[in-house]
């Protein structure tokens, strides 16, 4: 009885656990993409659906268009099925709802799926931007690591050793290395464990991740980038959908409840109560503390503009395309913003090992020195002699890993008369042209042929320039 128990309850976890909708982010815009081309061309709903139905892999998502048609079949809307769906936002099911009530449902599917690839290409910004600093110091730690396991602990054994007084920093390294080197195995896996759950809860946790949001915005250039993509965000999605015929106050709900910020999940939802109390934007936002912190002033006179003049969806597009523009090109330029900060803190931590080790080493040195000057028939025993040796020795291994670092060759492009450069796939003015660059851009050149260098581009494929229109910039 109680193994039929169990089994039943194994059963309902079995059955809970299939039907959680794991990465059906990706089918679900996939499936309103492709939903949009085919009603576009004139099949009908059901028709539509069963064709995409045919293209899904996951099953979930066959579930999903499962329910869809059911509904569809037994003569509901496809608004009403997309919100039993529970995996539509609420600006895609409105959006439905107007495109199916006024016979442009076509026209909607498309805004939702021109939406949805802008929201992914926002994300992806963020994502790409922070993978140069998120690399390098995993680099950094990995190799933290590595010195802490392998070479600390016979730091420390050789350091115990001297007979001298040692400085504080090579204390501290001896009693991490003894540790290390007694509980290593058992320390590390809990420290990444710890550290595992204090990033969940600091930045993903919804009660939480205000903290971790709040150090995001206070890193430079990470806090220009991140407003950019909101206020890209900010524009597109509340243009379209003022545009498409939502009310303001259900445009402003959708956005506050599309965006990943908190802080601008407060004032969105403080100007759709605001607005929806009669209020115009100006004095909605005059109401709101430090509102120009997140919206800038420029902005919120744009908008005043735009809805004095009945304008505001144009002037919300105008905003969007405005800031898509920045956000692109401060995500090329952070990698230089952030790589100053990246090697300060590497190079806190070279500088505390070196230190940690030369000192003691010196201290001995000077020891001998002075009790050969007192009595000059006393020498140095070959016991004390290794070790200095096995000192000097771990010394090196453990700090040419990290110090050898390679330098980083740059070079800024010059302006050229007509506001761009040529790449050409080859050092010569013969070559193809396989990319236009901008003038002020710096880019990473690995050879120099002659008048040509030949660069890194962003995507990582690389190409020649002409020497007379760059400048080397020079790097210690």
């Amino acid at each position: 009885m109680q193994n039929k128990h169990s089994r039943n309850i194994f059963q309902l976890f079995v059955h809970k656990l299939d039907n959680i909708n794991f990465g059906i982010g990706k089918e679900r815009d996939y499936f309103v993409e492709n939903l949009s081309m085919i009603v576009s061309s004139g099949m009908s709903i059901l028709s539509a659906i069963s064709a995409v139905e045919q293209e899904v892999r996951s099953r979930s998502m066959k579930r999903v268009l499962k329910v869809l048609r059911d509904d569809i079949e037994s003569g509901s809307p496809l608004w009403k099925a997309f919100q039993k769906a529970r995996i539509f936002s609420d600006h895609t099911i409105s959006l439905v709802r107007i495109g199916e009530e006024s016979g442009k449902l076509s026209q909607n599917l498309k805004l939702i799926a021109e939406q949805d690839a802008k929201e992914r290409a926002l994300r992806s910004k963020i994502r790409s931007a922070m993978m140069y600093p998120v690399f390098v110091m995993s680099i950094t730690v990995i190799i933290g690591v590595a010195i802490a396991l392998f070479i600390l602990p016979r730091l420390a054994s050789v350091f115990l050793q001297l007979r001298i007084d040692l400085p504080f920093l090579t204390k501290v390294l001896i009693v991490a290395g003894k540790f290390l080197g007694d509980y290593g195995h058992i320390a590390f896996p809990i420290i990444f464990f710890v550290l595992g759950v204090i990033i969940y809860f600091v930045f993903y946790y919804s009660e939480t991740k205000f903290i971790g949001q709040k150090i995001l915005f206070s890193f430079p250039g990470v806090k220009e980038l991140l407003q950019e993509v909101e206020l890209t965000r900010f524009g597109y999605l509340l243009g379209t959908l003022i545009n498409a015929g939502l009310p303001v106050t259900t445009a402003l709900d959708s956005l506050q409840k599309a965006t990943l910020f908190l802080q601008y999940k407060s004032l969105y939802t403080h100007l759709r109560d605001s607005i929806d109390e009669g209020n115009s934007f100006q004095k909605s936002f005059l109401k709101y503390r430090n509102s120009s912190k997140l919206i800038p002033v420029t902005i919120q006179q744009l908008l005043f503009a735009g809805e004095l003049s009945g304008n505001l969806s144009d002037t919300l597009l105008k905003i969007s395309v405005t800031y898509e523009v920045k956000a692109e090109n401060t995500t090329k330029n952070l990698t230089i913003i952030l790589e100053p900060i990246l090697l300060v803190i590497v190079w806190l931590g070279v500088v505390s090992v070196a230190l940690a080790v030369i000192i003691p080493i010196y201290s001995l040195i000077g020891g001998f020195n002075n009790e050969s000057s007192e009595n000059p028939e006393q020498i140095i025993t070959i016991e004390e002699a290794k070790i200095v040796k096995n000192v000097i020795e771990e010394s090196t291994s453990s700090t040419s890993s990290i110090t050898e670092m390679k330098s980083v060759n740059k070079l800024r492009i010059l302006s050229t008369g007509i506001g761009y450069l040529n790449v050409r796939d080859k050092p010569t003015i013969q070559g193809e042209v396989i990319n236009k660059i901008q003038t002020g851009e710096i880019f990473e050149y690995t050879n120099d042929d002659g008048g040509w260098y030949k660069i890194i581009l962003y995507d990582g494929k690389s190409g020649w320039v002409f020497k007379e229109y760059v400048e080397i910039i020079k790097t210690q």
